[in-house]
């Protein structure tokens, strides 16, 4: 590799390196303030959160690493074309071409790296996330008695004292509505609430406390004082289902077996298949990238336009959707799962094609040239159909002055 590569290298992985922990900064932080109202009912708030934290990574790099690839790319060349280095560089012989394989070893690097991710890494971690979230609900007893305050979930509304000196908490009042109009009151100087190792379900135990019901025609009966007490069952125990319920939740290899339908019978054949489709076409996309993007970094001339950034997120966010969008019909079974897909990058392998020849190899205007020319050409014909279609836009037939 020469010098004037690894520079370009140098630089791009600066620029896309520091893209991708930006976006996952700014992807994260909105999914924080779920988290935390998550994990506020959780006994272990930082341990879960970190948890949900990393499980959510994979997913969030899928999304960052294309865009990063796509912005670093057209502002590493952009700084270079703008620097007149490109221009240097074409001058003493150094193809387009040449230029651009530095940014291609990191789009087949990352195109590795996109493989294993939402291959293994992204299922396993949308499974682990759920997981987590279930077994903080399961322990969401805990966030329920809360020193001073009533609290009410379901037909249950509890009380916890503030004057307990002990280790556990008290004392206790629980309010509860029976199915048959009635209702249970139960009070207890202390409790401690427990998590059952195997089942994880959470259990209030009760000491020194009285219990009794009221009836729907207010009468007292049941009464019932007692030393010891527990209370379970407030939340379901069962325990996380298994893993294979989503198709987003199996690797790229469990799908590539359940091709047919026959290892999880759960998922329907296009369902399965339009995922499978879905991330491969992913993957292959970042081999596209750098020939739309260093084509769309170029600038020549005293006035430079930035507009490669904007129109490089728009085709991005849109090349996505697209082909979100012809995986669900695929899945829906409207169409088979590759025509949603493959036809899509077939289509987007042409243009790229045809942007990187235009600019590489017959040195034609930069596609933000192009773009400019045909934009002012289409307002100029917009003008002069509206001028035209004015009533005083034809020769005058006024005489003398005004």
């Amino acid at each position: 590799m020469g010098q004037l590569n690894r520079y370009l290298l140098k630089r791009a992985i600066t620029a896309i390196g520091g893209l991708i922990f930006f976006a996952l900064a700014v992807l994260l932080l909105e999914r924080l303030l779920r988290i935390f109202e998550i994990v506020s009912a959780s006994t272990r708030p930082a341990g879960d959160a970190t948890q949900m934290v990393v499980n959510l990574l994979p997913h969030y790099l899928g999304i960052a690493i294309p865009m990063a690839l796509m912005l670093g790319t057209i502002m590493t060349i952009d700084r270079f074309s703008r620097s007149s280095e490109m221009t240097s560089a074409l001058g003493s012989g150094i193809s387009l071409f040449h230029m651009t394989k530095p940014f291609l070893l990191i789009a087949i690097i990352m195109m590795g790296f996109t493989v294993f991710i939402e291959g293994y890494l992204q299922p396993l971690g949308r499974y682990g996330y759920r997981d987590v979230v279930h077994s903080v609900k399961q322990q969401s007893f805990a966030a329920i008695l809360r020193e001073g305050k009533f609290t009410t979930v379901g037909e249950h509304t509890f009380y916890v004292g503030t004057n307990n000196k002990g280790s556990g908490i008290g004392p206790i009042f629980i309010y509860e509505k029976l199915d048959n109009g009635g209702l249970r009151i139960t009070s207890a100087a202390q409790g401690d609430l427990i998590v059952r190792g195997g089942s994880g379900q959470p259990v209030l135990q009760l000491a020194s406390g009285d219990g009794f019901r009221i009836s729907q025609q207010r009468t007292i009966s049941g009464q019932l004082s007692f030393t010891s007490s527990a209370m379970a069952g407030m939340i379901s125990s069962q325990n996380f289902r298994a893993r294979g319920e989503d198709e987003r939740e199996l690797t790229s290899g469990e799908l590539f077996q359940n091709r047919n339908g026959t290892v999880f019978t759960n998922l329907s054949v296009q369902v399965n298949n339009s995922a499978l489709h879905l991330r491969f076409a992913r993957a292959y996309l970042l081999l596209l990238l750098p020939f739309i993007a260093v084509p769309f970094g170029i600038n020549y001339g005293r006035n430079p336009s930035s507009a490669g950034l904007f129109i490089g997120v728009v085709s991005l966010l849109t090349l996505q959707k697209s082909l979100e969008f012809g995986q669900s019909l695929g899945a829906k079974g409207v169409i088979a799962p590759w025509v949603g897909i493959w036809p899509l990058m077939a289509l987007v392998t042409v243009i790229a094609f045809l942007i990187y020849r235009n600019s590489a190899f017959k040195m034609g205007q930069p596609p933000l040239a192009t773009i400019s020319v045909m934009l002012s050409d289409a307002v100029k014909d917009i003008r002069k159909a509206l001028y035209s279609l004015l009533p005083f836009s034809g020769p005058s037939n006024r005489t003398g002055t005004p």
